[in-house]
């Protein structure tokens, strides 16, 4: 029968047929698709969540840590150093007291009242005698040896807040006091109290006793030192007791989000300081009760160990970090619970979950509506089809769906592929553009990835380079800012493209009388001139802290940097070692312009170094070393970046000379306004605007010489 049909109806079904069949297949396909794409976007959407929690939580955790670890290190540190300056100023007492012994001829004293006898409720000397010791012109001679230290006593006492008294027992059987309280026991013999008998036994340093509650309730510890007399035999204790409030009340005063809190335990694990300290049922040795993590904690800490654990106590998991008071092996520790820290990321997974899940219902609900709409589009086509189909011929329905191929292939981003053109009517017009747009398409793609990787590329080594130079910056605040012998500002403005300037300082000696400065700046910008910094920073610190010269520290860091130094890096470094004590400043420089000094004309000047070869250049290069001696009041300003290039353009000497005397008009501001002034007079508007290369000062006033 098909065979008998016209042509006409031939061709009306064969397009039909076609048209039909492909648009019953494209809505099969878009609609699988769909499917496909709603799948995908659910589990990609749920990983997402996931991936996004544990990334957080983590996250959370490391700079909770890191946090927490620099927190309970500072305020160990704070609590030792006070401990630290009692014991150095008990040391000095003792070491007063011998020297009284030693030469009783040189010291008038004075007559010491009975303790009865002293005036109440001020600071005064009062002495008791143990019981079987009698008054005699030999006691009293003792006495008045002893009474000379009364005016150091009273200096240690009215400028630190946390001692209470200072009291000496002999061996002659005096108990001398230097106190506001007058109480009295006549059974009293300082002989064979514990922290006469601990003392005598440790002869040769200061020993610290277990703490105890005080008659006013607030917690104690004693501090004790054996002296003895000219011949070396100890004839005697000299001791305090210290209120620990102060220190207890900073503990107390961390609180870590909602819950967590900060406690001290002494070297047997009693509690010093907790939140709940004398609450009713507090248990004051947490490790007799403690079971499972906590007690191995807690076990750690009393064989010396320092631990960060996350533990499970009552069910919940804290995260618990602790730092040693070394003065009295002391442990602080900082508790937290773990729900708390990572309550951001559990909140944002939460907040993933709920988003997608909304997502998730209007995908379902638009593909319902998708649905709908192929059904009365396929019914519109359908009725299209038979309306148009009667005006189409074979010879263009072949050219139209070969062409819609071709462009389905294309969108779904093969851009290889070339629609092919038979002839020059709009389908042939339409098939050439079509190539020309995927051509096109297919360059700018290239350019595009090419473009975006570069760009990725440099900013990722520009953030690398910043983040280097901002953490390897020492901080004045708090360890040099409270310091009577010295003022010190610093301040870096890093470029726009991270270049290779630091500046450093340190003390090199326990006792903190010498102070190391350091600054350079090293050729290059970005990540390489960062490393390079690193590594020239490192090893002149570490040398310094074996040598003090600052000669032979940058000869041997330089012998060190131009081992294997390919990238042909070079720093110019200006190092300078200062003794607080006796004012003798020893300098070196390695290709660094000058820095300035105000001595004691109170006008700056160029230090007079010569220049010298950079680091990293040429390994036999030996330094000069050169000394001079500071007086309180005098001034060091060193710097890098756009003053140094300032300055290297100024060939004249009159135009230097101008330099100093503007700098001179501000010589007596305060370091910062001083630093901001000459910022302005040498780079005007630049600090404002973009930068080529770092900007650093260091200014160091010495305003007092330190005790040797």
């Amino acid at each position: 029968m098909f065979k008998n049909l016209k042509i006409g109806i031939k061709i009306l079904l064969v397009v039909l047929a076609v048209s039909l069949s492909a648009l019953l297949l494209i809505s099969i396909i878009a609609y699988t698709q769909m499917l496909n794409l709603t799948k995908y976007s659910q589990d990609a959407n749920i990983k997402l969540g996931i991936t996004a929690s544990n990334e957080s939580k983590d996250a959370l955790l490391n700079q909770s840590r890191e946090y927490l670890e620099k927190l309970v290190r500072e305020q160990a540190e704070s609590a030792n150093t006070a401990l630290r300056q009692i014991n150095i100023e008990l040391s000095a007492l003792a070491h007063f007291v011998e020297q009284l012994y030693a030469y009783p001829g040189q010291f008038a004293g004075k007559s010491v009242p009975f303790v009865k006898n002293a005036p109440a409720e001020i600071l005064s000397s009062k002495f008791m005698l143990a019981p079987g010791v009698n008054d005699s012109d030999e006691i009293r001679r003792e006495l008045r040896w002893i009474s000379s230290a009364e005016y150091a006593f009273e200096g240690i006492l009215l400028n630190n807040s946390m001692l209470d008294n200072i009291y000496i027992g002999t061996e002659s059987g005096i108990s001398y006091r230097y106190s506001k309280s007058n109480s009295f026991n006549a059974e009293y013999d300082p002989r064979a109290r514990a922290w006469y008998k601990a003392a005598m036994e440790n002869n040769e340093k200061t020993i610290w006793l277990d703490t105890y509650i005080d008659p006013y309730g607030k917690v104690t510890i004693t501090c004790a030192r054996a002296f003895k007399n000219r011949s070396g035999k100890h004839i005697g204790v000299i001791a305090t007791d210290i209120t620990l409030t102060q220190i207890i009340d900073n503990i107390l005063a961390l609180r870590i989000g909602i819950n967590g809190y900060a406690f001290l335990l002494d070297d047997k694990s009693n509690y010093i300081a907790h939140p709940d300290y004398g609450k009713q049922g507090f248990n004051m040795n947490p490790l007799e009760t403690a079971t499972g993590e906590w007690h191995d904690f807690l076990q750690n800490l009393l064989n010396g160990k320092q631990v960060t654990s996350v533990l499970e106590i009552d069910q919940k998991e804290y995260y618990i970090l602790s730092a040693l008071v070394k003065e009295t092996n002391w442990n602080l520790c900082i508790s937290t619970p773990i729900n708390e820290i990572i309550a951001p990321a559990e909140n944002t997974k939460n907040y993933i979950e709920s988003t997608t899940a909304e997502a998730q219902n209007f995908i379902r609900k638009t593909l319902s509506d998708v649905i709908m709409r192929f059904i009365v589009m396929f019914a519109v086509c359908t009725m299209l089809v038979i309306a148009f189909s009667y005006v189409m011929t074979l010879t263009i329905t072949r050219p139209i769906e070969e062409l819609s191929l071709n462009v389905r292939i294309v969108g779904q981003g093969n851009l290889d592929v070339e629609i092919p053109v038979n002839g020059q009517d709009e389908i042939g017009e339409l098939g050439m553009a079509f190539n020309r747009m995927a051509e096109d398409l297919k360059v700018f793609m290239i350019n595009l990835e090419k473009e975006t990787a570069e760009k990725q590329r440099a900013k990722s080594e520009l953030e690398i380079a910043s983040a280097i130079q901002s953490k390897m910056m020492p901080m004045i605040f708090p360890h040099y800012s409270n310091s009577e012998y010295f003022i010190l500002h610093s301040k870096m403005i890093p470029a726009k493209e991270s270049g290779g300037d630091f500046y450093d300082f340190f003390w090199i000696d326990e006792a903190q009388t010498k102070i190391v400065l350091v600054i350079a700046n090293s050729a290059g910008k970005g990540v390489a001139a960062s490393l390079f910094m690193i590594i020239a920073k490192t090893l002149i610190k570490q040398q310094m802290l074996q040598t003090n010269d600052p000669s032979s520290t940058l000869d041997t860091v330089n012998k060190m940097l131009c081992e294997h130094n390919q990238q042909n890096m070079s720093a110019r470094v200006f190092v300078c070692s200062l003794n607080l004590s006796s004012g003798e400043l020893k300098y070196a420089n390695a290709g660094h312009p000058p820095p300035l000094i105000a001595q004691s004309d109170n006008q700056y000047r160029f230090m007079d170094i010569k220049e010298e070869t950079p680091l990293g250049v040429n390994a036999m290069e030996k330094r000069a070393l050169y000394k001079t001696i500071l007086s309180p009041g005098d001034k060091l300003y060193l710097y890098t970046g756009n003053l140094i290039q300032t300055m290297e353009d100024s060939d004249e000497q009159h135009e230097k000379q101008q330099f100093l005397d503007k700098i001179n008009n501000c010589v007596s501001d305060f370091p910062e306004e001083f630093d901001k002034t000459i910022r302005t007079i040498i780079f005007g508007s630049t600090v404002n605007n973009e930068q080529h290369h770092d900007i650093t000062t260091l200014l160091f006033c010495y305003t007092k010489k330190a005790q040797s």
